[in-house]
């Protein structure tokens, strides 16, 4: 396969097939790769805004709230009603100050009739001695009032295997905790969001959750400087190897 060559002033732009199959291969995916970086950074600073502003909306009170929308991540929210301890599900992977553990999901019953049930994340619990066994995780068994924000469980970048939301264990160990999985594959009837519930609320464990986001949106645009950057170099440099003054070869080629 030939490629063309150009010519421009006493120079000529003439690459050769393998380079230029890389090239093409190797730049559109900088650039898309920059581009997703962008995307991410717009995205997480919506996030950054959307929580900011939770911090000066009023309260929902939940006992006689409509289905959640999505507008109401991260708004503070308060319940009332009775801890469902008899299974509860264990996010991995969750590290608080450098040590391993888990986010403790307990289901909630709102108080009143025919009332839906909530996901209430208690907060952060260390692994132990072996991961062999899962700890110990009481939760008061009388009616409480709790105050928190909605948020939807901590999201992981890779889930190996099944998530075993069918299990019926007391205490359900999971890599991801989707709450609209959980609720088509338990039969619940679960609210959207889970409620992480404020610092020394009743059954509350470690208190883990922050409204700036774990990689903040500079970190995104950070990236896509990066990836950005390596494709201008390497755009620079294809063109670079592959252009010769055109007295060095006798000026044989003819200008396209």
């Amino acid at each position: 396969m030939q490629i063309p060559t150009l010519t421009f002033g006493p120079y000529r732009f003439a690459p050769s097939l393998w380079p230029t199959l890389a090239f093409l291969a190797v730049f559109p995916t900088l650039l898309a790769l920059g581009l997703w970086q962008t995307e991410r950074a717009g995205a997480k600073q919506s996030l950054v805004e959307r929580r900011a502003a939770s911090e000066v909306t009023a309260p929902l009170d939940l006992r006689g709230q409509a289905p959640l929308a999505e507008s109401d991540r991260y708004r503070p929210a308060q319940v009332q009603g009775q801890y469902v301890a008899e299974q509860q599900w264990l996010l991995d992977n969750r590290v608080y100050r450098g040590q391993p553990g888990y986010h403790v999901f307990t289901p909630f019953q709102l108080a009143g009739e025919d009332r839906p049930r909530l996901l209430i994340n208690r907060g952060w619990v260390a692994v132990g001695a072996s991961r062999e066994f899962l700890p110990m995780l009481p939760a008061p068994e009388d009616p409480v009032i709790l105050t928190g924000r909605l948020d939807s469980p901590a999201s992981v970048g890779l889930v190996i295997g099944e998530v075993p939301l069918q299990s019926v264990a007391d205490k359900v160990l999971v890599q991801s905790l989707d709450i609209a999985a959980l609720s088509a594959a338990r039969n619940m009837d679960l609210l959207r969001y889970a409620l992480v519930i404020d610092d020394g609320q009743p059954g509350g464990l470690q208190y883990d959750w922050s409204p700036i986001p774990e990689m903040g949106p500079e970190k995104h645009l950070g990236y896509a400087v990066q990836w950005f950057g390596l494709a201008v170099a390497l755009l620079i440099i294809y063109i670079g190897v592959n252009t010769r003054r055109r007295d060095n070869d006798g000026g044989k080629h003819a200008r396209i």
